[in-house]
């Protein structure tokens, strides 16, 4: 009974939006050719693991998408990306990805694409917002002090090792704290 619960799941999925598209991750392990099918009202995916593990989900959209220009691609071995193009982007941000108000636990916001309703009247024709040119993020963090690494421009070797703080000072052993009180 278990393993025939297991053989057909849903995939866990990220989504996030701007005003004109929805941008949806799908993250599934080693399948090479799933079914896809994008309709304006649904997305349609399924696929099979080649360990055995099948999925098959229909999402139903909130509201309406265009499939025509709206595309997909694989990311990565574990990852299919998909761009979907609001059919209506004059109307407010979607409230959910689905139109259905159950809690799909499968289904989570992608944070690191995140996109508050007001924050798209920021950006300009060249994808900069706030006046920022995102795509030059090398440029960015040389005027913050860092590099590409995330490493700080300040030279560490005019740190003065000699000051102990108290976090440095050594630990009692959990024994001895025992044996004082």
């Amino acid at each position: 009974m278990y393993a025939k619960f297991l053989a057909n799941t849903h995939p866990s999925i990220k989504w996030s939006q701007n005003k004109d598209h929805i941008l949806l991750t799908i993250a599934v392990q080693d399948i090479e050719k799933p079914e896809i099918s994008i309709e304006p009202t649904k997305l349609h995916f399924k696929g099979e693991q080649t360990k055995g593990l099948k999925y098959d989900t229909i999402l139903e959209f909130f509201d309406d998408i265009d499939p025509k220009t709206s595309k997909h691609r694989k990311t990565s071995q574990n990852h299919w990306e998909f761009m979907l193009k609001k059919k209506n982007p004059n109307e407010p941000f979607w409230k959910r990805l689905i139109k259905s108000t159950e809690k799909c636990l499968w289904i989570t916001v992608d944070w690191n694409h995140f996109t508050a309703e007001g924050d798209d009247d920021d950006a300009d024709d060249t994808g900069s917002a706030g006046g920022k040119d995102w795509g030059n993020i090398d440029a960015m963090l040389k005027q913050m002090g860092g590099n590409v690494s995330g490493a700080a421009s300040t030279d560490l070797k005019d740190v003065d090792h000699k000051e102990i703080d108290s976090d440095d000072e050594p630990m009692l052993d959990l024994e001895d704290v025992q044996k004082k009180e």
